[in-house]
């Protein structure tokens, strides 16, 4: 009986033993592949932060070549369309009921050509400003029909040409309009 009792417990120090150096070897596993992941991970988190590139920046404009001319931007023959970015305003109200005014534009020129569209990005920020303040004084009422509409696009007009005066500005459009009460 000794024989059996003492099999028994070399076989239960053996299968703890096991135990054990399977909780070792998981330790050294882990000592070992932990670091490895975090080296990997701040290497791809360093590379996608700190790998800009200026080729992936959205243009604001679109060139729309007229007539037969391969080079008809550089002959003046060439639209651009130049989005603004996406305004969002409160309008004035008489009964204290709020009005919302969402619009996106998009302004058209033919007096510059594709490499000096970067002037008008130095007008943008004078360019939503003018547009903000002027909307933010009319009712929702004045804009809601078609001459409402008309005559904020000529108005709109007429304001950006002050602020771009080298370039004229030959049209305005709207991408999108919308009130919302």
């Amino acid at each position: 009986m000794i024989e059996k009792n003492n099999i028994a417990d070399e076989e239960d120090d053996e299968e703890e033993g096991a135990k054990t150096s399977s909780k070792a070897s998981k330790k050294k596993i882990l000592l070992i592949i932990l670091p490895i992941l975090i080296i990997i991970g701040l290497i791809v988190s360093f590379y996608t932060v700190f790998n800009t590139k200026k080729e992936t920046e959205k243009k604001n404009y679109q060139v729309i070549e007229e007539g037969t001319t391969d080079n008809a931007a550089a002959t003046g023959n060439a639209t651009i369309l130049y989005d603004l970015p996406a305004i969002d305003v409160l309008l004035n109200s008489k009964n204290n009921q709020q009005a919302r005014a969402k619009i996106q534009l998009t302004i058209e020129t033919k007096n510059i050509d594709a490499e000096k569209t970067h002037l008008l990005d130095a007008f943008v920020p004078r360019i939503n400003d003018s547009i903000i303040t002027h909307l933010i004084e009319l009712y929702p009422e004045e804009i809601q029909s078609s001459e409402g509409i008309y005559w904020l696009k000529e108005e709109l007009l007429y304001r950006i040409n002050l602020i771009t005066h080298p370039i004229l500005i030959s049209n305005l459009n709207f991408k999108s309009f919308e009130i919302q009460k």
